[in-house]
C-alpha cells in the first residue's frame, strides 16, 4: 500500500516527531500521537556483543483503525526503557509496515 514510500523513510536515522512526520507525508493521513506507543524488542541476538537495541514504534492514525509498526534500532545500549530518549536522539529506521483493519470504525449497525 505504502511500501514504496516507507522504503525511502528506511535506513535513515531520525528523530522520533521526525519519523512521525515522514509517516504522515508517506501516508497522507494524520497520527493520532506523534509519540507513538514505543515498546522494546527482546531477541537473542547473533552477536550479543553488538551495542545497538531493538525498538518497535507504534503509531496509530486518525480516523481509521488502522496503524503503523516502525522497527528503529539505537546506536547505545541503556538497562532501561525509560533511559532512552527518542525525542532528542537519533535512531536508525529498519523496517516500517502499515497493518490494514478491516473492522468499521463505528459499529455496523450505527452505519
Amino acid at each position: 500500500m505504502h511500501e514504496e514510500k516507507f522504503y525511502l523513510i528506511e535506513g535513515k536515522k531520525m528523530k522520533l516527531e521526525e519519523l512521525a512526520k515522514e509517516i504522515e507525508a508517506a501516508t497522507g493521513g494524520e497520527l493520532e500521537d506523534v509519540q507513538g506507543s514505543i515498546n522494546r524488542v527482546v531477541v537473542k541476538k547473533p552477536a550479543p556483543e553488538e551495542g545497538f537495541e531493538t525498538f518497535t514504534i507504534t503509531f496509530k492514525e486518525k480516523h481509521t483503525v488502522d496503524f503503523i509498526d516502525a522497527v528503529v534500532t539505537t546506536d547505545n545500549k541503556k538497562k532501561n526503557l525509560e533511559d532512552y530518549d527518542f525525542e532528542n536522539s537519533e535512531f536508525t529506521v529498519r523496517l516500517i509496515s502499515y497493518i490494514r483493519r478491516d473492522v468499521p470504525i463505528q459499529n455496523e449497525a450505527e452505519l
